[in-house]
């Protein structure tokens, strides 16, 4: 069965499962959700899967805006089944609760959800994890995403799980925690290191960023994705205010992806 696999990712965590599930599951197709949000039509295969982060409890605003606004519009009449993997460290079933909901209102029944833990890149609140502790990460997200693979493959169902007060939280909360992302960027700053490649601005999901004057600069639709931050190879973007940690480039993941030129 033919598989699209559909994913957001910002430090690559999300990419690197979508990327494992999909040679896992063979003849299958990753797309990032990001170089989809203008596509008037999208191929989508029999069996259609969503991957993305968990960022402060919720899915990204652009995936949920991507779901609602780009894959509701699509042709899924061919669409036999669809499953739903979320990456996270700390907490994740308002994100799968949300996304469900997202995506029930959008015409697709969730047949299938996962979660795969990672290490947490949110490093305004978070330390970033040991060396040790990433490859520990790694070693289990294999041995989870393979027995992912086999439940999707024999046609497992499984649900999101009744997390409480789920349905309050994406109603009451998720909209104002996305508006709270969105002015995110307001705490970076830039240093001389900067030499004006030009690589935040073409891998900012959400298009949020432009050089002017050699530097980047940020707008207000930003995700909270942090990988600007993550992947800036002089390390010239810094927080502002102290933060408890350090760059996660995160280039086991093979996460390469730019979105403009």
């Amino acid at each position: 069965m033919k598989t699209t696999i559909l994913c957001f990712s910002g430090s690559g965590n999300s990419y690197w499962v979508a990327s494992q599930l999909a040679t896992q599951l063979g003849d299958a197709t990753v797309l990032m959700i990001p170089s989809l949000m203008e596509a008037d039509s999208i191929e989508l295969g029999q069996r259609v899967g969503i991957v993305y982060p968990a960022y402060k409890f919720f899915p990204p605003n652009l995936a949920t805006f991507f779901v609602e606004t780009v894959l509701s519009e699509q042709n899924l009449d061919g669409v036999a089944s669809l499953f739903q993997v979320c990456t996270y460290n700390r907490a994740c079933s308002w994100a799968l609760s949300a996304m469900e909901r997202t995506l029930t209102q959008a015409g697709l029944a969730v047949s299938y959800t996962g979660r795969v833990k990672m290490a947490n890149t949110y490093v305004p609140l978070f330390k970033t994890p040991s060396d040790e502790r990433i490859d520990r990460y790694y070693t289990e997200a294999a041995k989870q995403i393979a027995q992912m693979a086999r439940d999707i493959e024999e046609g497992a169902i499984k649900l999101a799980p009744r997390a409480p007060f789920a349905r309050l939280a994406t109603r009451r909360l998720m909209k104002p925690i996305h508006r709270s992302l969105m002015d995110g960027a307001a705490a970076f700053a830039v240093t001389d290191a900067c030499n004006a490649c030009g690589l935040c601005q073409r891998i900012c999901p959400s298009g949020n960023i432009e050089i002017r004057g050699g530097k980047p600069l940020w707008d207000r639709v930003c995700s909270g994705c942090l990988a600007c931050y993550h992947r800036c190879p002089e390390q010239a973007i810094i927080f502002k205010s102290r933060i408890r940690g350090d760059h996660y480039p995160n280039e086991r993941s093979g996460y390469h992806v730019e979105y403009r030129p």
